[in-house]
């Protein structure tokens, strides 16, 4: 299905073993009192969104050969990758996504390693390419974030403005694979639902359903 431009994004930081949210100060806000768990990047929260690129859905396929003729087609995995740029996330959220550790006096360690342990559910919302009531989305239930460079150029007689790129490397759920899409005129789309497959507020049992349904953040 063809987009129309991108609205918002939800981010939380989700257990290694269960990909159940974690919530309070060891979840994306880092606030005790987050129950929620997700952060809304939006232009209020983070000056909006500029793209979410998604590559290597599907891996390379290979020919089979019989009787001197095609017979089969042997699929590859896919790599999954999906890196989401934004004009100006909150420096606190981006760590938190990253999993750089914190000094505890405003400093975040660069070690030039991905943090493997610290996993991030993304759900990103955008539009039918010519009907932009009609909502789709696409979601990972687990990815490593890492941020490949950093660039700061000096001011001239235009601004230079970066944005901030985050590589989302997903693992799989169990049999329930890297994420899913979502269309919204689809019949029996449940937004609810939908969030709570992302975003389980229970450990997850690897059927491709969850628990009780959760109300979205943002909505």
């Amino acid at each position: 299905m063809a987009t129309l431009g991108i609205t918002n994004a939800w981010v939380a930081k989700v257990d290694a073993t269960t990909f159940k949210v974690i919530t309070g100060v060891d979840g994306i806000n880092g606030s005790a009192s987050d129950t929620d768990g997700k952060f809304l990047i939006n232009e209020t929260s983070s000056k909006g969104i500029a793209s979410f690129n998604m590559t290597n859905l599907q891996g390379a396929t290979t020919d089979i050969y019989g009787s001197n003729k095609v017979v089969y087609k042997s699929s590859a995995k896919g790599n999954v990758q999906g890196v989401l740029t934004v004009n100006n996330l909150p420096a606190a959220i981006k760590e938190r996504l990253i999993g750089d550790e914190h000094d505890g006096r405003g400093g975040y360690k660069i070690d030039g390693k991905a943090n493997s342990n610290n996993l991030i559910a993304i759900l990103v919302e955008s539009s039918d390419s010519f009907d932009e009531n009609k909502k789709l989305y696409v979601g990972l239930y687990g990815s490593v974030v890492t941020e490949a460079s950093k660039n700061m150029q000096t001011n001239n007689a235009s601004e230079q403005r970066t944005t901030d790129a985050l590589t989302f490397s997903p693992v799989e759920r169990g049999d329930d694979g890297f994420g899913k899409n979502y269309y919204g005129w689809a019949d029996n789309f449940d937004e609810a639902k939908m969030f709570n497959d992302i975003f389980p507020t229970t450990a997850v049992v690897n059927s491709g359903t969850n628990t009780t349904p959760i109300t979205p953040a943002g909505h």
